[in-house]
C-alpha cells in the first residue's frame, strides 16, 4: 500500500534519509519546494532550519507513522507519512511521503486562490475547484492535462526573467481562455508547471496543445523550449485530485526530452515501469556487490598517426545469465533514481585500482578518463573523493581526466566553474563530453576553463549526410577551440573520409570504431603494453601552431595584391542546366587567359566553353566529381588557345561550394602546366627514339620468328617512322595478331609481348579506336594483295586505357604459313595532331570573334557603344550599326560632338540621362531602360538605352545598346491623343485563370461623363455588370471570359449600375487580342447608346398609342412599323396574301417533292420554296436560297417562314423546319441560317431547338411590303 502511494503519487513530496538523518534521495517535487536541497544534507537543517532533530517528527513520536507539522520555510502545513525501507547503497532507511494540506484550525494564513502573474488558480485552489467540478457534473467525461515547459530555467538564463514571466503569462492566458470555452478549470501550480481540467474531447485537446506549442515556438525563437503534456482520463472520481495530477505528471515525465513525441496519456503500465525500475535497482546493487559491473576502455587516438594517446573508461555489466547488458538499459534508470552516484564511485575505484596495478607491473601507464554525472556533483564531495583516491592509490594526477556532460554545464554553470577549477588544483584534466548534443554555446567556452572538448558523434553523422551547414558548424567549433587553446577529440569516428576531413579542419584527436571499439582489460592491456602503438605524450603535448589561410586574411597583414599572388588565378563558376558561366575572377585569372576584365565580362557566358572541344566532356565530368567529393573537389587539365595562337594547358582544381534553385556554385583554382606537359612529351619522345634505335635490329627476339624477307620489310618501314614500334596482323576480320616488336610493346605500355597479346585479345583491331575503324579500312582499301602499301592515322589504345594518335605505314606480305598479313610501323603523332587541333581551335575562335563583331555591327537590334565614365562620356567604341542609325561617320561625330556621347543627347534630356548614369554607377538603377532623344542627321530621334556600368583597372566604363524607337513614340503619342478624345470606353481584360480576371481601363470616353474615375469604373466592370435576365443573368465578365476561351466574340447591350444613374445603356463588344498561350486577353469597346434606347422607347410608346386609336376605330389589319415610322399591313393579312400568291407558282414543272402534306417547288438553281397544306389549303410556307461563300462552301439561308395562327400549335412548323434542315444537308450545304424578325418568336424557338444559330434574331432582315410589291 505504501509502495503504491510512493510510486503513484508524484505530487507527493518524497525523500529518503538514512540512520544519521542524511538525505539520500528526494524527488522532483522536493527539489521544487526546496531548491537548495542536496543529497548528504541533514534533513532537519535543510528542510526545517533546526539545529537538531525536529521534535514533532513522527520518528521522534514513538515511531508514529503519520504526523502534521507546519513548515516555516514553505509557509504551509504538511501531512507526513513515514515508513522503513531498505534503500540500495544506504541500507536501512526511512522514507517520508508528505503532502501540503489546508491549514487546521490554527496555522498560517489562507493562501491566495489566484496567481498574480497568470491569473489562474493556485495549487490548493485548483485542486479544490477540480474536485468541485467533477462532482458537480458526473455526466461529463473529464481528463486532467499537466503542462511543463522544457528547459524553462535555461530560458530564463538566456532571455531574462522578464521574458520568462511574459512566456508564463501567455501560457496562462491560453489555458484561461480554454477553460472558459470548454467549461474547464485551469491552474498554475509553480515554476513552469500548469494543469487543466477539460472535457475528453480529442479535437479540443489538440487545438489547445497546438496553441501552447505555437506560443512556445514564438517566445523561444525556435530554440527547443517546447511544452510537454501528460493526460490522465478521470474514470474514478473518488480518487484525490492530487493523485490524478500525479498520474498526469507520470505521463508527462515519459515524454520529456523526447522531441518526436510531446504528449502521452497515462496508463497502468507506467506504474509497472516504476516497479520494474525498483527491481532493477536491487539487481544493480547486488551486481555491484558481486563484482559483475566493471569497466571497458576505448582508446583515444592521434588522427594522423593512429597511435593511442589515452583511454576512456566505460561501464559494462557482465550478467552471469543474460551476458553483457548494454549501459542504455540501466544507466538512465540509475540517473532518474539518483543511484548513479554509487555506480560512479565503484567505477572510479576500479580505474584507480587498475592504474596502480599497471604501475606496479612496471608498465608505462596511459592516461585514462572517467565520467562524472550531474548527480555526482550534487550528491558527493567529488573533489574530496578524487583527492582521497589519489592519496589511497598514489596515482599521479596527470594520468587522470574527468568527463562532465555538456548538459551539466548548461544547467548550473556557476557550480561547474568551481568544480573545474577544483579539479585543476588537483592536477586533473577536465573534458566537456558530448559537446554539440544539446544547447552548445561557443560563448560558454570562455566561461568554463575546460581542457578538452569531446565532439558529439551527431555532428559527424551530419557531415556524412553532406550537410554544408553541419560542416561549417564543426569547423567553427574546432577553430574556436584552437583559438582558446582547448584540445578537441571527435567521438564516433568510423570512416576514413571522416578522419581526413577532421584532420583538414585542425582536429588532431579522435575516438571511434575506425580505430578501436571498447575493450575489456584482457584486450586493451596487451595493446597499451605495445609501445609502438602508444604516444605517451598524450593529448596535451605542445604542437606547432596551425597555420590557417583564414587567420592570415582576417589579420589584414596581406594586401589584396599579395593575396592574389599567394592564391594565384581564381574564378567562380555557375553551372546551370549544363551551361557554365563565369561569375567573377581575379586579376591573375585574366592574365593567365590573356583577356581583360571588360571583355571577360562580355564573354562570361561563353568563355568557359572556349576550351578545346575534345576536353569538354572531361571538364563536365570534373564538375560532377567535385560535387560528389566535398571538400576535396576534382582536378582536370584543360587546353585553351591563347591570343597568340599557342596552346595553354591549364590545371583546374574545382571545389563545390553550394547549390541554389538548380544553380551550382564552384570555385576554380588554375595553374599553367604547359611547360611541364611539353617537357614530359619531349622526354617521352627522346626515350622512344632511343628505344626504337636499339630495338630496330635483326636481333629483336620478337622479329626472329618472321621470315627473312618479311623481317627486312618490317625494319625498312621502322626506319622510315623511327621512333616508334612495329606490329603486324593477318588480313582477316579484326586483324589477328601476327607479331609485335619490343618497341611496340613499350609504346602501348605493356611489360611483355605476352601481356600485350592478352591485353588486346590477340587482335590488332582492338588497338584501334572504334570511331576510327571506318577511316582505317578506307585508307587500306577493300582488297589485300602482296605488295599493297598504305598510310593511315588513327587513335591507338594504351594499356592504361588512354589513347594516342599514331601514324601507321604498312605493307601486305605473305606470312610464313601462307596467309596474307600486314606489317606496319607506327609512331606517336599526338603532338602533330595537337598542333592541327590548335589550328582548328584557332580558326573556330576567329570565326567566333568574327561572328561577335558581325553581331555587334550588323545583327544587334540597335547601336552598340562604349563610353568613358567621365563628364560628357567620351566615346571609346561605336559599332557600324550605331553610326548607320544616326547617319554619321566616326569623323563627323568627332567633329560635330567632340567625340562625346552626352553632346548628342537633347539638351532637355541631359539631366535625366546624367541621373541615370549615376544610378548605374551606384547600383540603384531600375529594370526599365532610359528613354530620351538623340541628335541624328535627319533630326531628333527617340531611343531607349540599355547600358551597364563596368570597372577595370581603376577605370570606369559605360557600355550598352541604344535602339531607335522614334516611330513607336510617335505612334504612342498618337494613340494617347486618340484615346483621350474617343467617345467610347476601351477596356482590356486579361486572365490566365478565369477566377482572377484583371481589368485595365484604357480610355474613359463614355463613363467619364457620369463622373466615374478609372478605378471606380474597373470595380463596376469587375463586379456590377450583369447579363440581361433572358441571357442567364450571370456576370458579364464571366460571359466574356467563357466566350473568348471558346474562340468566340461577344456583342451585347447592357444597363450598368452607375451610382446615381438609372437609365444608362451601354453597347459592349468584346473580342480576343494577343497570341500568348499562357494568358488570354480581350479588348472591350463600350459605347453609350442611352439616347438610342430612349428614342426606341418613345417610338414604342407612340406605336402603342396609335394601336389604341386604331382599335377604337375598328382598324385591325394594319400595324405601326417603328423602323419605317409608318403603318404596314398586319401579319395575318400578310400571310393570306402570300399564300394566295403561292398557288400561282405551284405547277408540275417546278415541283420538287410532295411528302406527308409537305410540297416543295424550285424557282431557279439557287432559291427554294416550301409550303404546308391541310385539306388542300395552304397553311404555312418557307422561302430559302443558297449562297456560295469565298471559301467554296455553300450556305443555306432560310429567309422567311410563316404559319397560319390557327395551325401554329399542330406541329407543322417543326415538321417543316426539320425537313428543310435535312434537305439542306443532302444538297451539300454546310450551314443553315434562319433570318426572320422579332415578330416571329415561335419560328425562332423551333429553329433553335433544331440546333440552329440565333445570332440574327435582334435584326429585321426580311420585310414584306405590299406597296413596293416585295415578295
Amino acid at each position: 500500500m505504501l509502495m503504491e502511494a510512493m510510486f503513484g503519487e508524484v505530487e507527493t513530496l518524497a525523500y529518503v534519509i538514512d540512520s544519521e538523518c542524511r538525505v539520500v534521495y528526494f524527488n522532483k517535487k522536493m527539489e521544487v519546494a526546496f531548491p537548495h536541497l542536496k543529497t548528504g544534507m541533514l534533513c532537519y537543517q535543510a528542510l526545517r532550519g533546526e539545529p537538531a532533530s525536529c521534535p514533532d517528527c513522527p520518528l521522534m513520536l514513538d515511531h508514529a507513522s503519520k504526523g502534521r507539522v507546519y513548515n516555516q520555510r514553505i509557509r504551509s502545513w504538511i501531512e507526513t507519512e513515514v515508513s522503513d525501507i531498505d534503500w540500495p547503497g544506504s541500507g536501512a532507511c526511512h522514507i517520508f511521503l508528505s503532502r501540503v494540506i489546508d491549514r487546521p484550525d490554527l496555522g498560517a494564513a489562507d493562501p491566495k486562490p489566484f496567481d498574480a502573474l497568470t491569473g489562474l488558480y493556485t495549487r490548493e485552489a485548483f485542486f479544490s475547484a477540480v474536485s468541485t467540478a467533477i462532482q458537480a457534473y458526473p455526466e461529463r467525461s473529464y481528463c486532467l492535462m499537466a503542462v511543463d515547459i522544457e528547459h524553462f530555467k535555461l530560458f530564463n538564463e538566456w532571455y531574462g526573467e522578464e521574458a520568462g514571466d511574459l512566456f508564463l503569462e501567455e501560457v496562462g492566458r491560453l489555458l484561461g481562455e480554454a477553460a472558459v470555452e470548454s467549461g474547464g478549470v485551469s491552474g498554475y501550480l509553480s515554476g513552469d508547471d500548469f494543469c487543466m481540467l477539460l472535457p475528453c474531447d480529442e479535437g479540443m485537446i489538440e487545438t489547445l496543445r497546438a496553441r501552447i506549442t505555437q506560443s512556445a515556438l514564438h517566445h523561444g525563437k525556435g530554440m527547443g523550449f517546447l511544452p510537454a503534456f501528460g493526460l490522465f482520463r478521470i474514470d474514478d472520481r473518488s480518487l484525490p485530485v492530487g493523485i490524478m495530477y500525479d498520474r498526469a505528471l507520470l505521463a508527462l515525465a515519459s515524454v520529456k526530452g523526447n522531441y518526436a513525441q510531446r504528449f502521452r496519456w497515462y496508463d497502468d503500465g507506467m506504474l509497472r515501469e516504476i516497479k520494474d525500475d525498483h527491481s532493477l535497482l536491487l539487481e544493480v546493487q547486488q551486481a555491484l556487490e558481486k563484482g559483475e559491473i566493471t569497466f571497458y576502455a576505448q582508446p583515444k587516438c592521434n588522427l594522423d598517426t593512429g597511435k593511442i594517446v589515452g583511454l576512456e573508461a566505460l561501464v559494462r555489466w557482465m550478467h552471469p545469465e543474460r551476458g553483457l547488458i548494454p549501459p542504455i538499459q540501466f544507466i538512465p534508470m540509475l540517473e532518474r533514481n539518483g543511484l548513479i552516484t554509487a555506480l560512479d564511485l565503484h567505477i572510479w575505484e576500479e580505474v584507480f585500482r587498475a592504474l596502480r596495478a599497471w604501475m606496479d607491473a612496471g608498465q608505462a601507464p596511459v592516461p585514462i578518463s572517467v565520467n562524472v554525472s550531474r548527480r555526482d556533483l550534487y550528491a558527493l564531495d567529488v573533489l574530496g573523493t578524487f583527492e582521497g583516491l589519489i592519496e589511497k592509490y598514489d596515482i599521479p594526477p596527470r594520468l587522470l581526466a574527468v568527463e562532465i556532460t555538456e548538459s551539466a554545464y548548461v544547467e548550473d554553470c556557476e557550480l561547474i566553474v568551481d568544480i573545474v577549477e577544483g579539479f585543476h588544483d588537483l592536477g586533473i584534466s577536465v573534458h566537456m563530453d558530448d559537446f554539440g548534443s544539446g544547447y552548445s554555446s561557443l560563448g560558454m567556452l570562455k566561461d568554463v576553463n575546460v581542457d578538452v572538448l569531446k565532439l558529439d558523434m551527431k555532428l559527424l553523422d551530419a557531415i556524412d549526410a553532406q550537410s554544408r551547414k553541419a560542416r561549417s558548424i564543426l569547423e567553427a567549433i574546432i577553430g574556436m577551440a584552437n583559438l582558446l587553446d582547448i584540445r578537441v577529440i571527435a567521438e564516433g569516428v568510423e570512416t576514413e573520409s571522416q578522419r581526413q576531413l577532421l584532420v583538414k579542419m585542425g582536429c588532431l584527436y579522435g575516438q571511434g570504431y575506425f580505430f578501436y571499439k571498447p575493450m575489456p582489460k584482457a584486450e586493451f592491456e596487451p595493446l597499451i603494453a605495445n609501445r609502438t602503438k602508444v604516444d605517451f605524450r598524450g593529448i596535451h603535448a605542445d604542437s606547432i601552431e596551425r597555420f590557417r589561410i583564414r587567420d592570415l586574411i582576417e589579420s589584414r597583414v596581406l594586401s589584396d595584391a599579395m593575396l592574389d599572388d599567394i592564391l594565384g588565378p581564381l574564378v567562380l563558376y555557375d553551372l546551370y542546366d549544363g551551361e557554365v558561366e563565369l561569375l567573377s575572377a581575379n586579376e591573375h585569372y585574366c592574365q593567365l587567359n590573356g583577356v581583360n576584365a571588360v571583355d571577360l565580362h562580355e564573354l562570361r557566358s561563353t568563355f568557359a566553353r572556349r576550351a578545346f572541344e575534345s576536353d569538354w566532356d572531361e571538364v563536365m565530368e570534373a564538375f560532377e566529381q567535385a560535387r560528389e567529393n566535398v571538400p576535396n573537389g576534382a582536378v582536370v587539365v584543360v587546353r585553351r588557345m591563347r591570343p597568340d595562337g599557342s596552346t595553354a594547358h591549364l590545371l583546374v582544381h574545382l571545389l563545390f561550394l553550394r547549390e541554389h534553385e538548380g544553380h551550382y556554385l564552384y570555385l576554380g583554382s588554375l595553374r599553367d602546366v604547359t611547360r611541364e606537359r611539353q617537357q614530359a612529351r619531349q622526354l617521352e619522345s627522346s626515350r622512344r627514339a632511343l628505344s626504337a634505335a636499339t630495338d630496330a635490329s635483326p636481333r629483336d627476339p620478337l622479329l626472329v620468328a618472321l621470315g627473312e624477307e618479311n623481317r627486312r620489310t618490317a625494319l625498312a618501314l621502322s626506319a622510315e617512322l623511327s621512333p616508334g614500334g612495329m606490329i603486324g596482323g593477318y588480313c582477316e576480320p579484326e586483324f589477328p595478331l601476327y607479331f609485335a616488336n619490343a618497341a611496340m610493346v613499350e609504346l602501348l605500355g605493356y611489360d611483355t609481348y605476352e601481356e600485350l597479346a592478352a591485353g588486346i585479345d590477340w587482335r590488332v583491331g582492338n588497338t584501334i579506336h572504334p570511331d576510327d575503324l571506318a577511316s582505317v579500312a578506307l585508307d587500306i582499301g577493300p582488297e589485300y594483295y602482296v605488295g599493297l602499301e598504305y598510310t593511315t592515322t588513327y587513335r591507338m589504345a594504351r594499356k592504361d586505357g588512354t589513347w594516342f594518335w599514331t601514324l601507321d605505314k604498312g605493307r601486305v606480305v605473305e606470312a610464313e604459313d601462307g596467309r596474307l598479313a600486314i606489317v606496319s610501323a607506327c609512331t606517336d603523332i599526338t603532338e602533330v595532331m595537337a598542333v592541327q587541333q590548335q589550328l582548328a581551335e584557332r580558326n573556330k575562335l576567329l570565326i567566333s570573334q568574327n561572328e561577335e563583331l558581325a553581331f555587334l555591327n550588323e545583327d544587334m537590334p540597335g547601336g552598340y557603344h562604349r563610353c568613358l565614365d567621365a563628364p560628357g562620356c567620351d566615346f571609346l567604341y561605336m559599332s557600324d550599326r550605331f553610326l548607320d542609325m544616326f547617319g554619321y561617320t566616326r569623323e563627323e561625330i568627332k567633329e560635330l560632338f567632340d567625340d562625346k556621347y552626352m553632346l548628342m543627347v537633347h539638351p532637355d534630356d541631359r539631366d535625366s540621362v546624367a541621373k541615370g548614369v549615376t544610378a548605374l554607377r551606384e547600383g540603384t538603377a531600375g529594370s526599365d531602360p532610359l528613354e530620351y532623344r538623340m541628335r541624328a542627321k535627319d533630326g531628333w530621334r527617340w531611343v531607349i538605352d540599355q547600358s551597364r556600368f563596368l570597372e577595370y583597372d581603376d577605370t570606369s566604363f559605360l557600355q550598352g545598346v541604344v535602339v531607335d524607337v522614334t516611330e513607336t513614340v510617335e505612334l504612342r503619342d498618337m494613340m494617347s491623343m486618340l484615346i483621350e478624345h474617343t467617345s467610347s470606353d476601351i477596356v482590356l481584360l486579361s486572365w490566365s485563370d478565369k477566377e482572377d480576371v484583371r481589368v485595365n481601363v484604357v480610355a474613359c470616353g463614355a463613363s467619364k461623363k457620369y463622373g466615374l474615375s478609372p478605378e471606380q469604373y474597373e470595380d463596376i466592370i469587375r463586379g456590377q455588370l450583369y447579363l440581361p435576365s433572358g441571357d442567364g443573368g450571370g456576370r458579364l465578365v464571366d460571359e466574356i471570359v467563357d466566350k473568348i476561351d471558346r474562340g468566340e466574340s461577344l456583342a451585347i447591350v447592357d444597363r450598368p449600375r452607375f451610382p446615381g444613374r438609372e437609365n444608362v445603356w451601354m453597347h459592349i463588344e468584346a473580342r480576343r487580342v494577343g497570341l500568348e498561350s499562357f494568358e488570354r486577353m480581350a479588348l472591350c469597346l463600350v459605347t453609350d447608346v442611352s439616347s438610342m434606347k430612349n428614342q426606341q422607347q418613345e417610338l414604342w410608346l407612340t406605336k402603342r398609342k396609335l394601336e389604341g386609336v386604331l382599335d377604337q376605330a375598328g382598324v385591325q389589319s394594319w400595324d405601326w412599323d417603328i423602323n419605317s415610322n409608318r403603318l404596314v399591313l398586319s401579319r395575318s393579312e400578310l400571310m393570306d396574301r402570300i399564300f394566295a400568291g403561292m398557288e400561282e407558282v405551284l405547277i408540275d414543272d417546278n415541283m420538287v417533292f410532295d411528302i406527308d402534306n409537305l410540297k416543295g417547288f424550285l424557282n431557279d438553281t439557287s432559291s427554294f420554296g416550301f409550303i404546308a397544306k391541310e385539306n388542300n389549303k395552304i397553311i404555312g410556307f418557307a422561302y430559302c436560297y443558297t449562297l456560295l461563300r469565298p471559301d467554296g462552301k455553300t450556305m443555306f439561308y432560310l429567309h422567311s417562314i410563316g404559319m397560319l395562327p390557327n395551325y401554329q400549335d399542330k406541329g407543322y412548323g417543326s415538321k417543316l423546319l426539320s425537313f428543310i434542315k435535312e434537305y439542306s444537308k443532302e444538297i451539300g450545304c454546310s450551314e443553315m441560317f434562319l433570318i426572320t424578325d422579332k415578330g416571329n418568336p415561335r419560328a425562332c424557338h423551333v429553329y433553335e431547338k433544331l440546333g440552329g444559330k440565333n445570332d440574327y434574331k435582334d435584326e429585321i432582315v426580311y420585310v414584306y411590303d405590299y406597296e413596293k410589291g416585295d415578295k
